[in-house]
């Protein structure tokens, strides 16, 4: 039996308008999260929460616990990467943020968040150990 690959790229439709202020502050080293009165959490940030109310801007700051990783070693051909790199999520209070990390980390390691552009000039959220 013989299975045959195909190449895969996935384009996202993101309402930059309404959510403008996050991408910024990625620019400015800042990653934000929104926040409505009702207590709702969001991150990805939202411009509005689900009982209808228009939220606001929180950064996320402190150390965050890694609940989850992977390493990715099959690089998309059009990735600038020609090693491994590992995707995590962490727990930062109440959002979770899915994040870049080149440190080695395991589930309950501390992390702190930053921001920086990667070799194609995109702004990414990252992580480092500690």
């Amino acid at each position: 039996m013989i299975i045959e690959s195909r190449e895969l790229r996935l384009r996202h439709r993101i309402p930059v308008n309404r959510i403008g202020k996050y991408w910024k502050g990625l620019e400015e080293g800042k990653v934000y999260k929104t926040v409505c009165r009702c207590g709702r959490s969001y991150y990805p940030p939202r411009a509005e929460c689900v009982c209808g109310n228009q939220t606001d801007w929180v950064e996320i700051t402190g150390k965050g616990i890694v609940e989850c990783f992977t390493v990715v070693h099959s690089i998309p051909s059009c990735f600038e990467w020609s090693k491994p790199y590992r995707i995590v999520i962490a727990r930062f209070g109440d959002v979770r943020v899915m994040g870049w990390c080149e440190d080695e980390v395991v589930v309950g390691d501390e992390v702190s968040i930053f921001t920086a552009m990667d070799g194609s000039g995109v702004w990414k959220v990252w992580f480092r150990r500690g």
